[in-house]
C-alpha cells in the first residue's frame, strides 16, 4: 500500500533494523550475507474501508505532488475508484495474510549494510520456489520500499513465489550513497547469494518487477546479464534526457546522484536510458504504463517496446487509457497479466 500511514510504519521498521545493525556500521562479510532479520510491523490497513481510504489518500497525494510541478491531474470519482479496486473478499484474504510473513532485513553489499525486505511462506517449503526481485522507485529516502506494498505482495506469494527487495545504498536504513543506476545495482545483485543462502529459493528461476526508477534498474541489470527468466516493468524510466526536459527538477537529482555525471552528462544519461539500447535486451519483458502518467512519459515504454520488437525479444505492452504512474485503476489486471507472463517463462504454476 502507499499511504501516509506507511511512512510511520517504515520508520518503525528502520528503527528495528538499525538497532540490530548499530554495533557494526560496516561489514567485511560476503555480499548477500544476512546481517539482521526482524518481523515487519503489523499491516496498518486492517479492513476494506481502510484499504479504500489508503488508495484515495495515495491519489490525493499524487495530485498534490503533481500540482507542485505545475501539472494538473484529474480527480478520480469515488465510485470509479471503488469499481477498479479489488473486491472486499479479495482484500480480506490479502489482509489476513494467512500462511505468509514479511521480514525486514539488512545484508552485506560491497562492504555496506543495506536494508531490504523478504516476503515468504511461514513454513519453509519442501520444494524450492521461484523468486521475484522487486526494484523500488524513487531515490535516496524518497519513495522507499514499504513492507505492505500491494498488501505484502500477497498475490505473488499466493502464486508460489518468494519476494525480495532492496532499499539500495543511500536509501532508508541503508549505508552508502545512492548512485541512481550506478554501484547501487550491486545491491540488487547481492540478493542472489542472499536467496541462495535461504535454502528454499530456486535461483535458476528469477524474475523481476521494477517500477519507475526501479524500471531503469531492471533494464540495466538485464542488459548486464543478470540471470532473469523474465521481467515486468511498471512506468519504467527509460529516457532520462526526456525526463529532464519534461521535469526540470529531475536534472538536479541526476546531477547530485550520479557520480559519472560530472565527467559527462551525455554518457551518464545515455548509459541509464534504455531507449538508446533496448535492442540489446534479451530478457522477455512485459510493460505496463498509464496514458496519463505525469512522472514518466508513456513514450518511454513505447520506445522500449520498439527496441524489443527489433531485437525479436518476447514482450507485451499494456497501455492503460486514463490511468497514471502507478496504474492504480488497473492494478488487478496488471498483476494477473504479469503472473501469466512469468508462467510462460518458467514461473510458478499455482
Amino acid at each position: 500500500m502507499r499511504d501516509e500511514v506507511l511512512r510511520t510504519v517504515l520508520i518503525t521498521v528502520l528503527i528495528a533494523m538499525l538497532g540490530a545493525g548499530a554495533a557494526k556500521a560496516r561489514t567485511t562479510l560476503p555480499n548477500g550475507t544476512i546481517l539482521s532479520s526482524v518481523p515487519c510491523p503489523p499491516n496498518p490497513v486492517n479492513d476494506y474501508a481502510s484499504y479504500v481510504a489508503d488508495q484515495r489518500a495515495y491519489l490525493e497525494r499524487e495530485r498534490k505532488l503533481a500540482a507542485e510541478e505545475g501539472i494538473l491531474m484529474p480527480i478520480v470519482p469515488q465510485q470509479q475508484l471503488i469499481d477498479s479496486l479489488a473486491s472486499p473478499s479479495v482484500v480480506a484474504d490479502q489482509i489476513a495474510y494467512e500462511g505468509f510473513e514479511c521480514r525486514a532485513i539488512t545484508y552485506a553489499s560491497d562492504g555496506l549494510v543495506i536494508a531490504g525486505f523478504l516476503w515468504k511462506p511461514l513454513t519453509v517449503p519442501r520444494t524450492k520456489l521461484p523468486l521475484i526481485i522487486v526494484n523500488r522507485g524513487g531515490s535516496h529516502d524518497f519513495a522507499g520500499m514499504t513492507p505492505w506494498l500491494y498488501l505484502g505482495w500477497h498475490d505473488f506469494l499466493k502464486a508460489g513465489y518468494i519476494v525480495l527487495a532492496s532499499q539500495y545504498r543511500g536509501g532508508p536504513g541503508s549505508e552508502g550513497q545512492d548512485e541512481y543506476g550506478g554501484a547501487d545495482l550491486n545491491d540488487v545483485r547481492a540478493l542472489i547469494p542472499l536467496a541462495q543462502s535461504l535454502g528454499y529459493v530456486d535461483t535458476s528461476r528469477i524474475f523481476m518487477f521494477g517500477g519507475s526508477r526501479g524500471g531503469m534498474e531492471s533494464y540495466l541489470l538485464a542488459r548486464s546479464g543478470f540471470p532473469l527468466r523474465a521481467m515486468a516493468i511498471l512506468s519504467g524510466s527509460a529516457d532520462l534526457f526526456r525526463a529532464a526536459a519534461d521535469r526540470p527538477v529531475l536534472e538536479q537529482r541526476f546531477k547530485q546522484s550520479m557520480p559519472d555525471y560530472a565527467a559527462g552528462r551525455e554518457a551518464a544519461l545515455s548509459r541509464r536510458s534504455a531507449v538508446r539500447w533496448a535492442g540489446e535486451l534479451k530478457v522477455p519483458t512485459i510493460l505496463f504504463q498509464g496514458s496519463d502518467d505525469w512522472r514518466v512519459s508513456p513514450s518511454d515504454s513505447l520506445d522500449v517496446a520498439q527496441g524489443l520488437q527489433r531485437a525479436k525479444t518476447p514482450y507485451e505492452l499494456h497501455l492503460y487509457a486514463g490511468d497514471s504512474h502507478s496504474v492504480l485503476l488497473n492494478e488487478r489486471d496488471m498483476i494477473t497479466r504479469m503472473l501469466i507472463f512469468f508462467r510462460k517463462f518458467g514461473g510458478a504454476t499455482p
